[in-house]
């Protein structure tokens, strides 16, 4: 089947990108509610927890460089089912677990599972952007952080009404399982190019897009890991409302990208990374210098100029000529995702050397970089939109 002959960017597959990055996003997040529970049923410390949890990024590491080689041969929508399925049905798993090792192999899966199903999610957006001639990846992005949001909250919310985790898992796996069923048919089927190779090494402007992803994904990763104890330590929040700083975050991350396309068509994607890494710097000032209620409105300020980051650095490497785009968004996904993986370990060795929160100054001044390589990272971006 030939994707040209194809109209992709209708409503329908609009849509249904929309779900499956809602579901890539759910699922993941359905996992932060089980690590507590996880901890005390393996009884880990918190050294031994890290370390398990670093299993699910080395699976999606392993896995995130292949997955464009992948999708070309065995087909994106076979790719996209197969790792989404794969992903609802290790989710249980890790609610009833109670084996060390068979815990990290059903982490490393999880995490491979995801790995695989964000690249191909971001394929069929990539294809469906360009067939509509409009922007709409910051969109597609935004559905992930509701989707990321809405499988927190509801799995936090099930968990306190006293529902067993397993139960909280099926629910959560079932419910995404139906829902890409239900997508299937609006799937992409197969790769618009083709390429012997699997993985790319960046190169390039490639090499520029890679490195910024991994800043911005580092920031993420750190409000993730490390926000909750910084408002602890700065504003004396008891451990059991840390959360609230990363809630804000990721609400005004979604709010960001919903709003990212309309943005981006009027402003510029230079102008979008520029005010972002404006915006954000502001934001880890509020949190670092300021009062509680301060830093909240810090929290809400990195996540909109954060927002729509990755989507902009992503269609970018699409759009790039000095790699095949397929190679050129696994390198650039692969690299990024390493900030997720390292950033909590960073982190956390600048805050043993001198202070979690000179650890945050210096997580801030990285954002300098975007600032200033704007220009050149969206260069290919802007050329692809004038030539639509």
């Amino acid at each position: 089947m030939n994707l040209k002959t194809i109209r992709v960017g209708t409503f329908s597959y609009r849509l249904a990108t929309r779900a499956a990055f809602f579901v890539a996003g759910f699922l993941m997040a359905s996992w932060a509610p089980l690590i507590p529970y996880a901890k005390t049923r393996l009884q880990l410390d918190e050294a031994s927890l890290g370390l398990l949890l670093l299993c699910v990024g080395v699976g999606s590491l392993i896995c995130m460089p292949l997955a464009g080689g992948l999708a070309q041969r065995i087909g994106l929508r076979r790719l996209m089912v197969g790792s989404s399925i794969a992903f609802c049905t290790t989710l249980p798993g890790l609610a009833f677990c109670s084996d060390t090792v068979a815990m990290g192999a059903l982490l490393l899966l999880f995490g491979a599972s995801l790995g695989v199903l964000d690249i191909c999610i971001n394929f069929q957006a990539a294809a469906v952007e360009q067939d509509a001639g409009v922007p709409l990846m910051s969109g597609f992005h935004g559905f992930f952080s509701i989707g990321t949001f809405a499988g927190v909250s509801s799995g936090t919310a099930l968990l306190t009404a006293g529902i067993a985790p397993l139960t909280v898992t099926l629910i959560s796996a079932c419910s995404c399982g139906l829902l890409m069923l239900m997508i299937t048919p609006r799937l992409l089927s197969k790769m618009s190019e083709s390429s012997s190779n699997f993985f790319a090494r960046p190169r390039g402007i490639v090499s520029l897009l890679a490195a910024l992803t991994f800043i911005c994904l580092l920031q993420e990763g750190a409000m993730l890991d490390w926000g909750a104890l910084l408002l602890g330590e700065l504003q004396n929040v008891p451990p059991a409302a840390g959360g609230i700083g990363y809630s804000v975050f990721t609400f005004a991350m979604s709010i960001g990208r919903l709003g990212g396309d309309w943005a981006s068509a009027r402003l510029g994607d230079k102008k979008l990374l520029q005010y972002g890494a404006v915006l954000a710097i502001a934001g880890f000032l509020f949190i670092l210098l300021l009062d509680l209620k301060s830093a909240l409105i810090g929290f809400m300020l990195t996540g909109l100029g954060l927002a729509n980051f990755v989507p902009i650095l992503f269609r970018a490497a699409l759009n790039q000529s000095d790699v095949p785009s397929a190679q050129a968004l696994s390198a650039v996904a692969t690299v990024g995702y390493l900030g997720v993986l390292l950033g909590p370990a960073l982190i956390g060795f600048a805050s043993h050397v001198s202070s979690l929160k000179a650890a945050f100054f210096g997580l801030a001044a990285t954002l300098i970089i975007i600032l200033f390589t704007a220009t050149i990272a969206t260069r290919s971006g802007a050329q692809a939109n004038q030539n639509a």
